[in-house]
Formats: C-alpha cells, sequence, structure tokens
C-alpha cells in the first residue's frame, strides 16, 4: 500500500472509531489517556522506535513481548479525542511506524461520559 492509501486506510478506521465511541455518550473533548499500539518481530525496531517516541516526547513508550516471537509498543498520551486531534496524531503515529518499519496497529481509549 501507499503511504496515501496507508493514511486514507488510518483515517477511515479513526472515523469509524469515534463514531463508535458517539453511539456509547463518549464525550471527545473529555482529556483521557489515550494507547497508540504497533507490532513487529524485530526487537532492536520496537526499542529504537520507543525510545524515539519517549526522546521527542511523542508520548510514554514501552515495549513487551508478545506470543510468537513479536513485541509490541505501546504509546501512551493523554488528551481530548475531538476529531482533528485524535487524526493528527493517528497520523503521525502512522508515519513514524512507516519509518521505524513497524506496524501500527491503532488506538484506544475508555469511553468518557459526565
Amino acid at each position: 500500500m501507499t503511504m496515501f492509501e496507508l493514511l486514507h486506510h488510518t483515517a477511515l478506521a479513526d472515523t469509524g472509531l469515534l463514531g463508535k465511541n458517539d453511539e456509547l455518550g463518549d464525550i471527545f473533548t473529555i482529556a483521557r489517556e489515550i494507547d497508540f499500539a504497533f507490532e513487529t518481530r524485530v526487537r532492536q525496531r520496537a526499542y529504537d522506535f520507543s525510545e524515539f517516541v519517549n526522546g521527542k516526547n511523542y508520548g510514554t513508550a514501552a515495549v513487551s513481548k508478545i506470543t510468537d516471537g513479536h513485541f509490541r509498543v505501546l504509546v501512551l498520551n493523554s488528551m481530548p479525542i475531538t476529531r482533528y486531534l485524535i487524526g493528527c496524531l493517528s497520523g503521525c503515529m502512522l508515519c513514524l511506524s512507516r519509518l521505524f518499519q513497524i506496524d501500527y496497529l491503532g488506538w484506544g481509549s475508555v469511553v468518557q461520559k459526565r
């Protein structure tokens, strides 16, 4: 897939998740912890990515080993998830994942209601 196609696919997935959260009554303007998930089979890529994210203050990243020799990186960030904010950060995370040659799995957060 081209970078354009990946960004388009990610934007659609982000919009879909926001739609589901909206149906659950999520108030997007309330700041909350968001996790961005990444995966790779190459240990060093996971650690290099995590180090970069932490060093540039793009979030708080941690690496864990999961099944079958895969490594997961979770990047935590605290912010509201309005459409433009989450879209920008999700797109940025996708671009970083391509630079470090790891898979971006998407983001998640707990629904916030008043």
